[in-house]
């Protein structure tokens, strides 16, 4: 039996076919689901309760499983450069 593997970006349910993927992999998904993703952009996953946000580099490894409080949700947003 295959496993519902799913998170949102925004609004956007997507479904994955591994509970292990790399930042690039959920950005590649996204962009097939939301065609006008930028796929330069930075991809932030929404913290749970007081959480922070945690930004996801393209090859941080991202537990999509539902182990720790349901689907994950992402947003995304254009390449910050704060002081430099």
């Amino acid at each position: 039996m295959t496993k519902n593997i799913f998170f949102f970006y925004l609004d956007d349910k997507i479904q994955a076919d591994a509970e292990m993927k790399t930042g690039a992999e959920i950005k590649a998904l996204i962009k097939i689901a939301v065609p006008v993703f930028e796929l330069q952009h930075e991809l932030v996953q929404e913290g749970k309760g007081n959480d922070p946000d945690k930004l996801i580099a393209d090859g941080d490894v991202v537990d999509l499983s539902e182990k720790h409080g349901g689907p994950k949700h992402f947003f995304s947003r254009p390449p910050t450069n704060f002081g430099m």
